[in-house]
């Protein structure tokens, strides 16, 4: 490992009163990364750190504010706290089975009530619970659960069905974090198209991989994204940060807009909705730079008493690059992993984060599955960039190269990557990124 880690403490999970930005708010955290919640703002989770260092956007202009229901409907104007919240889909003025917010003084802008459900050191969990919404029919549950030793964040949302009559929406997160130049967002998608912003917005391209990047610019536009794996990364690279989100996607089903994915990019600008031009630098929660990461559930019908789980996964790393090439369940890719013939042995090499202390091994195969080698390479941890550049005996007849992930115990987590090993003619060829 070209970067080296100390092995890092186990450090237990804790949850508690805290206070943010004048905000009474809880904060969940496990030495690693830290939540902030604050429930009387429609339940938000307000901040999301690793380190210390801050992911998510909070608006200046209500720091310490809680509005009351008469201050935050659409004559009184939507007030934007920023940070991530759950919001039905979908959104519209025109029929009684749209969303007409925000702003929204219940599910929006409500008092959620809130429960710790489990307290342990080796893991918490957080309930958050709605007011129920007469108009929608629904009341949402978000359960935020944490693990020591751990940068994830699982978020299981429900939409629960507490009217008497039937009812069809979509579970909406709406995540605002903060850009600036060197910010970037990810999307394993080819189709797309631009649904708001009355210009062209250039500043985005699609790679040879098929992953679409979206960089930020201080201009306003809205994409729907239908994407083909279910994760978003979002990069700052001037601050070595990466956030994922990780979601089920299914391609049978309904989804608003065709896309399981939007990205609203904050900024100046003017954008139309029912004919109404809108300018965001006449927005009273100003036009800041900040990008939304929206991701949607299905459309889903629900009987009275009936309810709907959807899992989000946030996962938080270091990560040294200017791109995101992948996505796993243990870690975010940067470059994948190369293997080069050199002499009589094999130069592996690979770029990424990973979202769990813990340890790494090259394991090499033969075509038949049979292992040849296993290679201890080193500790990971979520706070520390991994570049791996190392050597490995050439054996005959190698097929395959993996760097597998451990946790603190020993326990497999998942592969990092995996390479196939290029024969000497496919070398000599300049045929040196062979990949499964």
């Amino acid at each position: 490992m070209e970067e080296t880690t100390v092995e890092q403490p186990v450090r237990p999970c804790a949850i508690g009163s805290d206070s943010y930005q004048g905000w009474e708010a809880l904060r969940l955290g496990n030495g690693i990364i830290d939540l902030i919640v604050v429930p009387s703002i429609g339940g938000r989770i307000l901040q999301l750190r690793l380190a210390g260092e801050e992911y998510l956007y909070v608006n200046p202009r209500h720091l310490g504010r809680v509005y009351r229901a008469n201050e935050n409907h659409s004559g009184a104007g939507w007030k934007n706290y920023g940070g991530s919240k759950v919001w039905p889909a979908p959104q519209g003025w025109l029929s009684d089975f749209e969303w007409p917010g925000p702003p929204d003084p219940i599910l929006d802008g409500g008092n959620y009530a809130w429960e710790i459900i489990e307290s342990e050191p080796s893991h918490i969990a957080l309930m958050l619970t709605s007011p129920a919404d007469e108009y929608t029919g629904l009341t949402f549950r978000r359960e935020i659960r944490l693990s020591a030793d751990s940068a994830t964040v699982r978020i299981r949302h429900r939409m629960c069905n507490t009217s008497l009559r039937p009812v069809r929406w979509a579970i909406w997160q709406v995540t605002q974090q903060v850009a600036g130049p060197s910010f970037a967002v990810f999307v394993p998608a080819r189709t797309y198209r631009q649904i708001l912003g009355d210009q062209p917005f250039p500043f985005l391209s699609v790679t040879n991989g098929g992953v679409l990047r979206l960089d930020y610019k201080g201009q306003v536009a809205k994409f729907a994204i239908k994407v083909e794996e279910g994760w978003i990364g979002a990069l700052d690279s001037s601050r070595d940060l990466a956030l994922i989100e990780r979601f089920g996607v299914s391609r049978d089903a309904c989804y608003v807009d065709d896309a399981p994915v939007a990205l609203w990019v904050n900024g100046p600008g003017s954008y139309t909705i029912h004919t109404d031009r809108l300018r965001a630098e006449d927005d009273p929660n100003g036009c800041d730079p900040y990008v939304e990461t929206e991701v949607l559930g299905p459309l889903v019908s629900l009987e009275p008493g009936e309810e709907y789980a959807f899992d989000v996964w946030w996962h938080c790393s270091r990560l040294r690059a200017t791109s995101v090439e992948r996505v796993t369940s243990c870690a975010v890719i940067s470059r994948d992993l190369e293997v080069k013939r050199q002499d009589n042995s094999l130069r592996v090499a690979v770029s990424f984060g990973v979202f769990e202390t813990g340890s790494l091994e090259l394991v090499s195969f033969y075509r038949d599955g049979r292992v040849a080698a296993v290679q201890p390479v080193g500790c990971v941890t979520p706070l520390v960039p991994c570049t791996l550049n190392e050597s490995i005996p050439a054996k005959d007849n190698l097929f395959r190269v993996g760097l597998r992930m451990r946790n603190r115990s020993g326990a497999l987590l998942g592969t990092v990557a995996n390479a196939q090993v290029c024969s000497p003619r496919e070398f000599s060829s300049h045929q040196t990124n062979c990949r499964d």
